[in-house]
């Protein structure tokens, strides 16, 4: 069996967020083969923690998915305030010809077109993948999980750091399916009865608001904050009342657009434009809607740049999903991509970040922590990658073990299959999660 084959059956997908299976990059073939260390989401330190203490496993990861995609250039992107990262990860690849490539502690650095362009100088076409121009692209707590894979070892733990309002900030890696309430027990728990919880960052991550809510593949950490702090009361305002803000107070500076990652990169993202369509001007919504297609979602406009404290990024994303509904969602503008002279200029640093989103203070090194866990149950959400869900194999009543088949994907369908991330009897089988309780 060959390492796509490996990593198909251990189920491998990006663990930086986007789910996507990672034997159908790994069956590509490119040029260059890229590692993405960059993380960049305020207060998460997962990638850093992973990259200190697992060095060697990414490494032979990275050695078996540069092979695979018969790659002839390698780098790994780390942020250059990483160094204990960097040092581990020098040490690791001493024996290889792979490079490092140090980023500025910026956001998103982590981005993938950035991490594209920041170590080949390619620009990837608009709505385009890093395949196109030659790379492939793999998080490197996703390599880790390749090199797991390769001793036949299925992905069913997942890195994460828990900050914030915690006792004890911590990166610890847990079973998936196991619950946020006992997540944030591993740090100690908030320091306030009245918090409120964002899944994934701040930034691109989401309000939690079921703590028993299950950790999944794409989960990347829980930060915890005061109930009434900004960040949590702007993420629970209503599609209608983000609309009607903008519709009355958007006086179009611009400086969305000025700041944009993507604009700055050179592709024609303009959300202040896309901010017109929200009804203040006699043009219709579908022509500033098409300046909205090439949006990254990094949210650096809505929680960053507006002076105004608007919502740019949901206008964007609504102004997407209205060109899809009918037929328009592909990008038909300029194709000739040219980074803008102020790009360096302009980028946002992870402090000012901070400052700005109020949780400097909430700042912490979050180490990473070998901790034993054995939850009580866990459920396992079927839909955990991109593609279709995963079909359960199992029954009601049967006993598992850690790491055995307990959902797969039809031959003919994208997606990743599932295992059981404890020993344990299976429970409820629903149409999307099997929950199986841990044997006593």
């Amino acid at each position: 069996m060959n390492i796509v084959e490996q990593v198909k059956k251990s189920g491998v997908v990006g663990a930086g967020g986007a789910g996507f299976p990672t034997h159908i990059k790994l069956a590509a073939q490119a040029e260059w083969f890229l590692a993405n260390g960059a993380e960049c989401e305020p207060l998460l330190h997962k990638d850093r923690e992973v990259m200190i203490h697992f060095a060697q496993e990414i490494i032979e990861g990275l050695r078996l998915a540069v092979e695979s995609v018969k790659a002839v250039k390698t780098s790994i992107g780390v942020k250059a305030k990483n160094q204990s990262a960097i040092k581990a990860l020098r040490q690791a690849m001493s024996k290889t010809s792979f490079t490092l490539t140090e980023f500025g502690d910026y956001y998103p650095a982590g981005d993938e077109y950035e991490v594209v362009t920041g170590i080949t100088g390619r620009l990837i076409p608009p709505q385009g993948l890093p395949l196109d121009v030659g790379c492939v692209v793999n998080n490197v707590e996703t390599l880790y999980n390749v090199y797991l894979a390769s001793q036949n070892i299925p992905t069913t733990e997942k890195f994460l750091t828990i900050a914030g309002i915690v006792k004890h900030p911590v990166t610890v890696k847990v079973p998936i399916g196991m619950s946020f309430r006992e997540v944030l027990d591993l740090a100690g728990g908030p320091t306030r009865s009245d918090f409120a919880i964002m899944e994934s960052g701040l930034m691109m991550g989401k309000p939690a608001d079921d703590l028993g809510k299950p950790v999944t593949k794409l989960t990347g950490g829980l930060i915890a904050l005061p109930a009434d702090h900004d960040v949590i009361q702007r993420y629970h305002r209503t599609n209608k009342q983000m609309r009607r803000i903008g519709h009355s107070a958007c006086d179009q500076c611009t400086y969305c657009t000025e700041l944009c990652p993507r604009y700055l990169l050179g592709y024609d993202i303009q959300p202040h434009l896309v901010m017109r369509s929200l009804g203040f001007t006699v043009t219709g919504p579908e022509i500033w809607n098409e300046y909205a297609l090439l949006c990254c979602r990094c949210g650096l406009c809505t929680l960053y740049a507006c002076p105004e404290a608007l919502y740019p990024r949901e206008a964007c994303i609504d102004g997407i999903n209205d060109l899809r509904a009918i037929g328009k969602g592909k990008w038909q503008g300029n194709k000739e991509i040219q980074v803008h002279a102020m790009k360096d200029g302009r980028r946002v640093p992870i402090k000012l970040l901070m400052q700005r989103l109020g949780v400097d203070q909430y700042e912490s090194h979050a180490e990473y922590k070998d901790v034993q866990v054995r939850p009580n149950r866990v459920s396992i959400a079927l839909q955990q990658h991109v593609g279709v869900p995963a079909v359960p194999v199992v029954q009601r009543g049967e006993s598992v073990k850690k790491g055995q088949l307990i959902a797969d994907i039809p031959d003919d369908k994208l997606g990743a299959p599932l295992h059981a991330s404890i020993d344990g009897t299976v429970g409820e089988i629903s149409d999307t999660a099997i929950e199986i309780k841990a044997t006593a």
